[in-house]
Order: structure tokens, then C-alpha cells, then sequence
């Protein structure tokens, strides 16, 4: 009983130590512009209030397998892209390298990273004194008669130590089995334990409708258990998809536009799924993905072209289910549909596209049902372009489950600590649009220090990059040797993106 009353006590202090979500990575070497050292890296920082959004070199080209872990505090630890291990400085870990060996890593990881599918890199720690992480990741092998097919044969996991006396990252062990079975692509996913401190690990099985989980604890990982429910999967569900867990922990959720919606109930003192209930969305989308809300209790469902909402809290959820977005078309160069999301510390949820692209949605308001939640396409420019990169984190800040009390909230509407109010950001205005061989950038007051604006062709080659001088608040720049046509802007001050957008050039095109 005592136990129970000190957990209950430091609960909300351990709830928002625990902001190991509260740096996100993007970005590959698209080549946009040789001016750039490395790979054009992006961050989103939640330490801020609003996250503030930056660019930064990288060494790792993050993909689909991308994944990343920060300490109590919000401070970035490591990261993987499946193939490599990198620190916070982006260089790589001591015996960091060669993660995933064989002949997938050979062919990819030079290129875009290791191409395992959304959710297949996942970072745990088992409490937030423990200096000891998990990565897990997912192993692919070419089909034995179909060379050009990759499949998931398994899941590896790799330790990483953290030294605090010298804040030195070690790699106790790399690319130890925990799964050797045919799985289904990527959607490894994690919720914490009843007692609020060992993770459960759920993935599925590959066409079928079997599921492996097992539990994290401060002694590993424990024996693997195998639990057959629902419907089976098809392969044209492959990689198209996404599962999720409640913040709450009490639903577990899959979809793909092949499969459809899957959502059953989930014991987190068990591991056990139940009360399977299936949801045809037949709108013909081929990729998707879905979030649940900070209350837990919307579904928010992304279907390519469509956004939906469903209240997980009504005794026929299917009935519930209302669009609440529909892709206007926005193209940054290529379309910015709806594929991925992931519930923020902001308590918004962002969305990414299955495209090239750098934009990113987001649901303002998850907590609100229907149209009142807020949708706004393409709201998050980014400096570069990421490759479908939006990276998955299970509710680290989720507590003991203990009756009759309602959860810790997995996330802050003000994630910022500081009491005053968060600087203003330098607004810039580009015009005239369409450029007849030149157009302004203008900002509110006089620089302080230079800024950069680049110019991309619709391939997403720099065609114009000028250095923005301190001292002046309007600069002119000239593209009369521009060919006609459509471009994209970027204006950045001190590395961060402050405008973005398209430009016409030539009033006749």
C-alpha cells in the first residue's frame, strides 16, 4: 500500500520527466543543392513552444526505419536509420555501423537507409533512471525465388549503454534475435506494462492473423508469445499501413486500406488482445495509416486521399465514423496525401505523406470530435524535403494502472517550461508572384544577422541560392536568366525556415 501511495505521489513528476519524444528527425541527402555538408537533416524540437523546426547536417539518410530516443529531460541520446547507430553530435556510435547485415543493408544503406517499412526501429528504455536502452528493429531477406521481393524474417535488437560520467554512448550488444518468423512489414509496436515501468511489444505475423508480443522488463526481454485473433492479412496490405496503440493503453489499432480497420481491446496486465472489431473503408486508397487522440478516445484514421474520425467510446464504432478531411491537391513538388501520424507532446497530431515531400499536416484539436478537431493540410513547411520519415513513439509518460484512476495525460497542449513568452520569429513576405525577372524577400525589421534563400526546380535542384545580408529588411533578387515556369522558395534565418512556398517565374507561364 505504501509502494502504491509513492507511485501515486511522484506520478506527475515521473509523467513529464519522461519527454523521450521530444526531438524528431528528418531528413536523406536529396542533393538539392551541393552548398549543403552531409545529409540535409531536419528537426522538429517540442522543447519549444512553438516546436521549433531546423536544419541541421547528419550523417544517417533516414528513411521509413528511422528512429530516435532523448533522455528525461528532452535531450536527444541517439538515433538509427536501421542500418547505423548516431549520437546527438551525428557521429556515429563506437561499433554503431553495420546494423541489419546482408544483403538488403548492402544495397540500401549508401542510399536512403534500411527500407523495412513504417514503425520497424523502435527505442524503449525501462525506467527513466535506467541508463540502459532497447532498439528494436526489423530484419529483412530477399524471397528465396523472387529476388526483387524484400520480406521480414525476424526482429533484432541491439543495447545501448549511456556513461553519465562521461555522457558516452556504449553498444553492449547489436543484431540479437528476439523473433525468427515471417512478419508482417514493420508495426512494431509498444505499450507500457499495468505496473507502469516494463513495455509490452506487439508485432504481426506475416498473412496471418497471429500476433507476437513480449515483455520488456529490467532483466530483457522475456519469453515471446504467440496469440491468434481476428482476420488475416492480405499481401497487398504490405507496407501500406500502420498499428497503434491507445495512449491509454486499453485499444490496440491496425490498418491498411487492403486489410481494412482492426481494433481490439487490450489487457496490459495480460499482453492479451480481445473483443476483435473489423471496419471495411473501402474508398480505394493504397496507403494509410492512424492516431488516437490524447483522451484516447478518437480514432483518426488516414486513408490517402481521406481523413476520418471515429469515436472509439460508442458501442458501434463503425457508425461513428465521420471524414473530416479530404486532400486538396497541394503539391511540394509531388502530392502530399495523407499516409502516416503520429500523436506529438504538443498533443497535436502530424501527419506525413507517402511521397517525397516537406510539408506535413496536422489535427490542431484532437480531443474534439468531428470538424471542431481542427485540420489543417500541409500546415508544417520543412527546410527539405524527408523520405516519407515521420517517426513512431509509443506513450513513454503512461503510468500504473491502478482502478478507478484515469491515466497521466501522454502529452502537454504547452510543452515549453519557460514562464514568459516564447520569442517572435522574423516574419518574411516574398513577392511579386509571378517574378516578371526579379522578386523581393521583405522581413518586418532589419536583419541582425544573414539569412539564405534558395530557389528549387520542380526536381528539387537549387537553381538561385543568395546570402541575405544583416543590416537590410528588403533584398531584390534578380531571375531573369531563370527559364519560365514553377519553383519553390525557401528563406531561411539562422538555419530555420521562416517562409516557404511556390513561385512562378515569368507573368506568362
Amino acid at each position: 500500500m505504501f509502494q502504491l501511495f509513492l507511485i501515486l505521489l511522484f506520478l506527475p513528476f515521473l509523467s513529464f520527466g519522461q519527454k523521450n519524444d521530444y526531438v524528431w528527425m528528418f531528413g536523406y541527402n536529396s542533393d538539392a543543392t551541393s552548398s549543403f555538408p552531409g545529409m540535409e537533416g531536419v528537426i522538429i524540437d517540442f522543447n519549444e513552444y512553438p516546436a521549433h523546426i531546423y536544419y541541421t547536417p547528419i550523417n544517417l539518410n533516414l528513411n521509413v526505419s528511422s528512429a530516435s530516443i532523448c533522455d528525461g529531460q528532452g535531450n536527444l541520446l541517439f538515433y538509427t536509420n536501421g542500418c547505423a547507430i548516431a549520437n546527438s553530435d551525428h557521429e556515429l556510435l563506437d561499433g554503431g555501423d553495420n546494423l541489419n547485415i546482408g544483403n538488403i543493408h548492402n544495397d540500401f544503406c549508401d542510399i536512403i537507409g534500411y527500407p523495412a517499412g513504417p514503425q520497424s526501429s523502435l527505442i524503449l528504455n525501462i525506467t527513466n533512471q535506467s541508463n540502459q536502452y532497447y532498439l528494436l528493429y526489423s530484419h529483412l531477406e530477399y524471397a528465396e525465388n523472387s529476388p526483387a521481393i524484400a520480406l521480414t524474417t525476424g526482429i533484432l535488437s541491439a543495447i545501448i549503454e549511456i556513461d553519465t560520467s562521461n555522457n558516452q554512448e556504449n553498444i553492449l550488444l547489436k543484431n540479437h534475435p528476439v523473433i525468427n518468423d515471417s512478419l508482417g512489414m514493420g508495426q512494431i509496436t509498444a505499450v507500457k506494462h499495468a505496473n507502469g515501468i516494463d513495455w509490452w511489444v506487439m508485432v504481426p505475423q506475416y498473412l496471418t492473423n497471429e500476433y507476437y508480443t513480449f515483455l520488456l522488463t529490467e532483466d530483457g526481454i522475456q519469453e515471446v508469445f504467440e496469440q491468434q485473433i481476428g482476420n488475416a492479412t492480405v499481401l497487398e496490405g504490405e507496407a501500406g499501413g500502420q498499428a497503434v496503440f491507445s495512449p491509454d493503453g486499453k485499444f490496440y489499432i491496425r490498418y491498411t486500406p487492403a486489410d481494412g480497420l482492426f481494433i481490439f481491446d487490450f489487457d496490459r496486465t495480460t499482453g492479451l488482445l480481445s473483443n476483435f472489431r473489423f471496419i471495411d473503408i473501402d474508398d480505394g486508397a493504397f496507403i494509410g495509416g492512424g492516431a488516437v487522440s490524447p483522451n484516447s478516445r478518437y480514432l483518426y484514421v488516414c486513408s490517402e486521399k481521406y481523413l476520418y474520425q471515429f469515436d472509439l467510446f460508442d458501442e458501434n464504432i463503425a457508425s461513428s465514423q465521420i471524414t473530416i478531411g479530404e486532400y486538396d491537391g497541394y503539391l511540394s513538388p509531388f502530392p502530399t496525401n495523407f499516409f502516416n501520424a503520429q500523436l506529438a507532446p504538443d498533443c497535436k497530431i502530424y501527419i506525413n505523406s507517402f511521397a517525397t515531400v516537406d510539408v506535413l499536416h496536422v489535427i490542431h484539436n484532437p480531443d474534439e470530435p468531428g470538424l471542431a478537431c481542427n485540420v489543417e493540410q500541409h500546415a508544417i513547411q520543412l527546410p527539405f524535403w524527408h523520405l516519407r520519415t515521420l517517426p513512431y513513439f509509443p506513450n513513454y509518460r503512461l503510468g500504473p494502472l491502478v482502478e478507478g484512476e484515469d491515466p497521466p495525460p501522454p502529452c502537454e497542449p504547452v510543452v515549453s517550461t519557460e514562464e514568459e513568452e516564447p520569442p517572435s520569429r522574423q516574419k518574411a513576405y516574398v513577392f511579386p508572384n509571378p517574378a516578371p525577372g526579379y522578386f523581393k524577400v521583405v522581413f518586418e525589421e532589419a536583419l541582425r544577422r544573414p539569412g539564405r534563400v534558395v530557389l528549387y526546380n520542380g526536381l528539387g535542384q537549387a537553381v538561385l541560392e543568395e546570402v541575405l545580408g544583416a543590416g537590410s529588411r528588403e533584398f531584390r533578387l534578380e531571375v531573369g536568366d531563370v527559364p519560365p515556369g514553377l519553383y519553390f522558395y525557401s528563406v531561411f534565418l539562422e538555419g530555420v525556415l521562416v517562409k516557404g512556398g511556390k513561385l512562378v517565374v515569368g507573368g506568362g507561364w
